[in-house]
């Protein structure tokens, strides 16, 4: 769910990262926000499902603390490495003489294109993730299979 989720969300930033100077919100903005909704419901979804996973009942609020904690610190982080991005790009293009509308454009492009590229990433990161909880309960035991073991050691 989260590897799908992210792929999706990347897609949607990548659609939005293609947007014109001249576009529409209809044509151009509204497809791919969709998509990086869909998508990103889905991370959500599946992140915090993960997270509270195998939480025992006295700690699921330390759980739910980090988790909460984590989202709105990368969230803050994440729209400050964006908009430095997006900011320097239409810096750039405005002392190179480039109209405004198009440097601003360009500059949010930009920063749209690496969001898409740190959501596929995380996609990549997931799916190399390994459950380290490991199992809650000990598997079962074939009482016969044991019974048949014992027996052929014995004789």
């Amino acid at each position: 769910m989260i590897v799908l989720g992210a792929v999706v969300a990347a897609a949607g930033l990548y659609w939005l990262s293609r947007i014109p100077v001249d576009g529409s919100y209809v044509a151009d903005l509204l497809p791919g926000t969709l998509v990086l909704a869909l998508g990103g419901g889905a991370v959500f979804v599946g992140v915090t499902t993960a997270a509270n996973a195998g939480v025992p009942a006295d700690e699921a609020g330390l759980a739910a603390a980090l988790l909460n904690s984590s989202q709105q610190l990368g969230g803050a982080l994440g729209l400050a490495i964006f908009t430095a991005v997006a900011t320097s790009r239409t810096h750039d293009l405005l002392e190179s003489g480039t109209p405004a509308s198009q440097a601003l454009t360009s500059g949010f492009q930009r920063a749209l294109l690496l969001g898409s590229i740190f959501v596929l990433a995380s996609a990549v990161l997931a799916l190399r993730a390994t459950n380290t909880r490991g199992e809650t309960e000990p598997p079962a035991i074939d009482l016969e299979e044991t019974k048949e073991a014992e027996s052929t050691l014995a004789a």
